[in-house]
């Protein structure tokens, strides 16, 4: 009876003995599988990570390189592809270390659209700027009435006060081979213009040059309108046109800020690993803007 009681004890002691076998077993295979995931999502974040960085870094480096190369007046393409030449080196440097290449091929400088990355197909709708107190400087140049679409899809700008009121809105559209101009308040037409060849809009200096009549006197009436109010300067329909722009002045908290847009270069930029390799075709609109 003894001997049955001591055979049973240790049956019941090596069944118990299994099962914490089994649970401390199953806690290690589940925690080498969720570190195992966090590597890969981690490897993923910091990949991920890297490329918004890279795709910062050469925003700011072709920026930079562009004003270097405007310092003349004149654009001087040496300088800026010697500063580019120069970033990427620095760049595949510093990529070298962890054992990874890096190549960027340039573009050369491409007419801007006035779409948010200036691209004949990027977003025609979007906010140029937020919380605008006052527009010191507001100077917008058209190449050509060939780049704009016609009246009924022109190119839109305006200004809305903070709450969707709009305080004022100008149409620019091709008219008969010519650049037509329309501005407006909320109710009404208040004023157009028509401007032959290369059109220079002064729209906060109120006049327009053009290519064959030079300057003359245009009430944009955008000061008039805005004054006094806190509002947003939106672009509808900017894949409606080619162009240049410039834009100054100062926020609701008293920041000063400065946009302007003359061209867009496409940046192929080639990341390479011993297991992935990224590529990513990325416009760059120069010299950019900052606030």
């Amino acid at each position: 009876m003894r001997l049955d009681d001591d055979s049973a004890q240790i049956l019941l002691i090596a069944g118990f003995a299994i099962g914490v076998g089994i649970v401390v077993f199953t806690v290690m295979l589940n925690n080498v599988i969720y570190a195992s995931n966090m590597a890969s999502d981690s490897s993923t974040e910091t990949s991920s990570s890297e490329m918004g960085n890279v795709l910062a870094l050469t925003s700011h480096a072709y920026e930079d390189a562009y004003i270097s190369a405007k310092k003349s007046g004149t654009f001087d393409s040496n300088v800026f592809e010697n500063f580019l030449s120069s970033y990427e080196d620095q760049l595949v440097k510093m990529f070298a270390f962890s054992g990874t290449s890096l190549n960027i091929e340039n573009s050369t400088l491409i007419n801007a659209h006035f779409s948010k990355n200036g691209m004949a197909d990027g977003v025609a709708n979007w906010t140029l700027v937020r919380n605008v107190n006052l527009t010191d400087a507001f100077i917008m140049e058209i190449p050509d009435a060939s780049t704009l679409s016609n009246n009924s899809g022109c190119l839109r700008i305006e200004a809305v006060e903070m709450g969707s009121n709009m305080l004022w809105a100008m149409d620019i559209h091709n008219s008969g081979g010519n650049v037509h101009v329309s501005v407006m308040d909320t109710n009404s037409t208040l004023d157009t213009a028509t401007s032959s060849g290369y059109t220079y809009l002064n729209i906060t200096g109120n006049n327009i040059r053009d290519g064959t009549n030079g300057t003359s006197y245009f009430n944009f009436r955008f000061n008039d309108l805005t004054s006094s109010h806190e509002y947003q300067i939106n672009v509808v329909n900017g894949t409606a046109g080619e162009g240049i722009f410039t834009i100054s002045g100062n926020l609701v908290d008293g920041q000063p800020f400065t946009i302007s847009r003359h061209a867009v270069v496409i940046a192929n930029i080639t990341v390479v690993s011993s297991d992935k390799e990224i590529f990513i075709s990325y416009p760059i609109p120069v010299p950019g803007g900052r606030k």
